[in-house]
C-alpha cells in the first residue's frame, strides 16, 4: 500500500508542478502539510538544482522530485554480504575480525581484481563478503551497491531555520547519517547540520526507513541539500534538494522540536503545534514577559514516550507523553498553558507550601496555574481560531473560587471577569502598558516579577503583595481578589457578565499588531437566530425503500466544503453526498473539527459546494431511521444557500418533522453552495447527529 501511495503521490506532484505554469500566489490553511517525494540513485551524479520559478508558491519549505521513482520491490539483497557500509567504515571493522586478510573487488563482469587494504578505504558504499580458507587465510569480495531512497517532510515548518522532520526508506540496511549542507555532496565535515545514529526499521519488505529531525539553517529563496551519508563517513551518499520558499511566520520567537515525535501519528499534529506557538507565546510574551530578561524567546518543544504524565514546562522546555498525543489527538489547549508558564517565570516568587493560612483557612496555591489556564483560554482558544474553542457557562461557574484550587475549570471565567471588570487601559494613548496603567491580573503578574521577597497567593489575606497588587489596580476599591470575587457572583447572576468573547476587551492594544503575528480573528459566541421560513414537508415513512424524486440528485458527488464534526472517515459528510442509503455522516459534540456551529447557537452543521450556480426547488433528507432506530432522526434543521459562499440565506427551518425521509419544496432557488445547519441532531437531543443522505433536486414542476 506504501508503494502505491508513493507512486501516485509522485505523479499528482509531477503533474501539479507543469501545470502551475504563471505563479500564482496560493493560501493554505492552518491544518495543511506539504509533501513532496524525493528519489536519487546514485551518490556521483550531477544533481542541478530547480529553479523557484518551477515551484508552486507554498507557505512552507517545499521539497523538490528529482530522478526516477525506486520500487522497493527492487531492494538490494544483503544477506550475502557480511558488513554493508563505506570503504573507510568497514575496513575498520574488517580488520578486527578477519586476520591474514585479501581483498577483491567484484567487477561488473562477474570477475574480480585484487586491491590493497589502502584501496579499500577509498571506496564507496559497498557490500563485503567473506570466505575463509583452510589456511586460515580471509578472501574479502567487494561489491559495490547503489543507495537509493525515497524521502518526503513529515512535518512542516515553521519558518527559515526551524525545524523539519526527514522521513526516508531506503535499500541499504546501515547506520546512517543526516546532514544538511549547501552545496550537493558537501563532506559532513562541512555540515551546516547533521544528526548521526538514524534508527532503521525493517518493513519485511526489503526496505528500511529512518526519521531525521533536521534544523534548516536557512533563509527563503534559496536552495539547500540533504544528504545521506554512512555513518561516521565524511561522503554523502545521496543529496536531496530542498528549496526554502515563502515562511510561514517570520517572528523574533522560534520553536523548536526534539524527542520522540516520530511516535506521534497525527500528521498535522505538529503544523497545529507551530501555528499556535506562532500566533500565542508572542501575544503572551506581549502582555507578560516584556521587559523580564527570563522570558526565552526560544522554546523547545520534547515528546517523551516515557513520560506518564501529560506535559509540563521547565523553563525554556515544554514536555508532552507521546503517549497522551495519541491517545487526544486534538487535545493541544495544553501547550498554551505550558508556554504561559514559560512567559511567567514566577520560579521562587510564589510561596506553595499549602498556598499560606489567613483567619484559619488553608488555601493551596492557585494563582500560577490558573493563570496559566488563562492564558491559554483567552490566547488559543479564543484568540486567533473557531477549531479549539473552549464553552463555559459562567451561570455553571459562579460559585467557583470556594475552595480556590489550583486546577480546574471555572478559573478561565474569573479570569475572564477580572480582564473584563478592572482591565489594562491605554490612558496615556501611548500603546504601551505602562505600570500605572495595569490592571488586577497584569498589576499582580508585574508585582510577581518586581518584589524580591517570597510571598503567599491567599486571595484573603489583605498584608500581602499579592492583595496589595489588587488594591492599587483597582484605586482601593477591593483590598484582596476574594473581595472581586462577591462582586463577580453578582455580576453573573444579574446577567451583566457572560464570556462570548474578547473583541471588545479594552487591554487588547497590548497583544495586537506585533511583528510576524496576524493580529486575533477573535471568534465570538454570537447566536444566529434560524430563518422564519417553513415549507410545507411530505415525510415518508417506509424505512425499507423511500420514494424519491426521479430527477437528477444534484448534490451527488458534491464536495464538502467544511463540517462541524465527523466521528470516523467512513462517517464522514461527504456520505451524505455518495447516492448511497446504506452509508451515513455521524457527528458528535465530542469529535467536533470546528466549533464555528455553536459559536453561533447551533449544534452541527455542513457546507456543500455544488461546483457551479444551479436552480433547485427541493430537497430530501433521509434520516438514519430508514435502517436504524428512528429516534437518530432529525429534530431540527436549517438549509441555508450562497451564491458566492460568503453571503447565506435560510430558505427552509424544520422543527417538528422526525420522519426517516422528510421531503421539502422550497420554491425555485439559484445557488451554488447550500448549508445543513442542526439545530437538535435527534429526538433525544443528544448532540449526534446521523444522516444517511441529502439530496437536491429540480423536479418536473418547474
Amino acid at each position: 500500500m506504501k508503494k502505491l501511495w508513493i507512486l501516485l503521490m509522485f505523479l499528482v506532484l509531477a503533474v501539479s508542478l507543469i501545470a502551475c505554469g504563471d505563479k500564482t500566489e496560493t493560501t493554505t490553511s492552518a491544518d495543511e502539510t506539504t509533501t513532496a517525494d524525493v528519489v536519487t540513485t546514485t551518490a556521483t551524479e550531477t544533481t542541478v538544482p530547480p529553479t523557484t520559478d518551477a515551484l508552486e508558491e507554498t507557505d512552507d519549505y517545499t521539497a523538490v522530485l528529482n530522478g526516477e521513482v525506486w520500487n522497493p520491490d527492487d531492494a538490494v539483497d544483503t544477506d550475502g554480504f557480511v558488513l554493508c557500509g563505506s570503504g573507510s567504515d568497514v575496513a575498520t571493522k574488517i580488520a578486527l575480525q578477519y586476520k591474514n586478510r585479501k581483498y577483491y573487488l567484484k567487477n561488473d563482469d562477474g570477475s574480480k581484481t585484487e586491491i590493497k587494504y589502502a584501496d579499500v578505504k577509498k571506496l564507496g558504499l559497498v557490500g563485503v563478503s567473506a570466505n575463509v580458507l583452510a589456511d586460515g587465510t580471509s578472501e574479502l569480495t567487494f561489491t559495490a551497491l547503489e543507495v537509493k531512497v525515497q524521502a518526503a517532510w513529515k512535518s512542516v515548518t515553521a519558518k527559515a531555520g526551524s525545524y523539519l522532520m526527514f522521513d526516508f526508506t531506503t535499500n541499504i540496511p546501515m547506520d546512517y547519517m543526516v546532514t544538511v549542507t549547501k552545496n550537493a555532496g558537501d563532506k559532513a565535515s562541512t555540515a551546516l547540520y547533521k544528526e548521526s545514529n538514524i534508527y532503521l526499521k525493517d518493513n519485511g519488505k526489503g526496505a528500511y526507513t529512518g526519521i531525521a529531525k533536521c534544523t534548516v539553517p536557512c533563509v527563503k529563496d534559496e536552495t539547500f541539500y540533504i544528504n545521506l551519508c554512512a555513518d561516521g563517513s565524511d561522503t554523502a551518499l545521496v543529496s536531496i534538494p530542498m528549496n526554502t520558499t515563502k515562511a510561514r511566520y517570520e517572528s523574533e520567537f522560534s520553536l523548536n522540536f526534539q524527542g520522540d515525535w516520530d511516535l506521534v501519528e497525527r500528521e498535522d499534529y505538529l503544523s497545529d503545534l507551530i501555528d499556535l506557538f506562532y500566533n500565542v507565546y508572542p501575544r503572551l510574551y506581549a502582555r507578560w514577559g516584556v521587559g523580564d530578561p527570563n522570558v526565552p524567546k526560544t522554546i523547545t518543544f520534547v515528546a517523551d514516550k516515557n513520560y506518564d504524565g501529560v506535559a509540563y514546562c521547565a523553563g525554556t522546555i515544554v514536555c508532552v507523553s507521546t503517549n497522551y498525543a495519541n491517545e487526544q489527538p486534538y487535545d493541544i489547549g495544553f501547550f498554551s498553558h505550558e508556554i504561559t508558564h514559560s512567559v511567567q517565570q514566577y520560579g521562587g516568587k510564589l510561596n506553595y507550601d499549602n498556598g499560606g493560612t489567613y483567619n484559619g483557612v488553608s488555601y493551596d496555591a492557585w494563582w500560577t496555574e490558573n493563570m496559566a489556564s488563562y492564558g491559554g483560554f483567552r490566547y488559543f482558544h479564543w484568540g486567533y481560531s473557531t477549531k479549539y474553542v473552549q464553552f463555559y457557562d459562567a451561570e455553571k461557574f459562579i460559585n467557583w473560587g470556594d475552595s480556590y484550587e489550583g486546577y480546574g475549570d471555572g478559573c478561565q471565567v474569573f479570569l475572564s471577569y477580572l480582564d473584563w471588570k478592572f482591565p489594562t487601559i491605554d490612558k496615556n494613548g501611548d500603546g504601551v502598558a505602562q505600570p500605572e496603567e495595569l490592571g488586577v491580573i497584569d498589576r499582580i503578574n508585574y508585582v510577581i516579577k518586581n518584589t524580591k521577597t517570597e510571598f503567599y497567593d491567599t486571595p484573603t489575606n489583605p498584608n500581602t503583595p499579592f492583595n496589595r497588587a489588587v488594591y492599587d489596580a483597582t484605586g482601593g476599591q477591593y483590598d484582596c481578589i476574594d473581595a472581586i470575587r462577591a462582586v463577580y457572583k453578582e455580576d453573573i447572576a444579574s446577567g451583566a457578565f457572560r464570556v462570548t468573547g474578547f473583541a471588545d476587551y479594552k487591554d487588547n492594544f497590548i497583544t495586537e499588531n506585533i511583528p510576524g503575528v496576524p493580529n486575533p480573528n477573535y471568534p465570538m459566541w454570537k447566536t444566529e437566530p434560524p430563518c422564519n421560513v417553513t415549507n410545507p414537508v411530505t415525510v415518508q415513512n417506509d424505512t425499507k425503500t423511500p420514494t424519491l424524486p426521479s430527477q437528477d440528485n444534484l448534490l451527488q458527488g458534491a464536495k464538502v466544503v467544511s463540517v462541524s464534526s465527523e466521528v470516523s472517515k467512513n462517517k464522514g459528510a461527504a456520505m451524505i453526498t455518495d447516492g448511497k442509503l446504506d452509508t451515513l455522516w455521524q457527528g458528535s459534540k465530542s469529535m467536533y473539527i470546528d466549533k464555528a456551529a455553536q459559536l453561533k447557537g447551533f449544534q452541527h452543521s455542513v457546507i456543500l459546494d455544488l461546483g457551479e450556480v444551479k436552480t433547485f426547488d427541493t430537497y430530501v433528507l433521509v434520516n438514519a431511521g430508514i435502517s436504524q432506530n428512528d429516534l437518530f432522526n432529525t429534530a431540527s434543521w436549517e438549509v441555508l444557500i450562497s451564491k458566492d459562499g460568503i453571503t447565506y440565506t435560510g430558505v427552509d427551518y424544520q422543527t417538528a418533522e422526525t420522519g426517516d425521509v422528510v421531503t421539502v419544496n422550497i420554491g425555485t432557488q439559484e445557488a451554488r453552495y447550500i448549508e445543513l445547519r442542526i439545530h437538535k441532531s435527534d429526538k433525544s437531543n443528544t448532540g449526534v447527529v446521523r444522516i444517511c443522505e441529502f439530496m437536491l433536486f429540480k423536479t418536473e414542476n418547474h
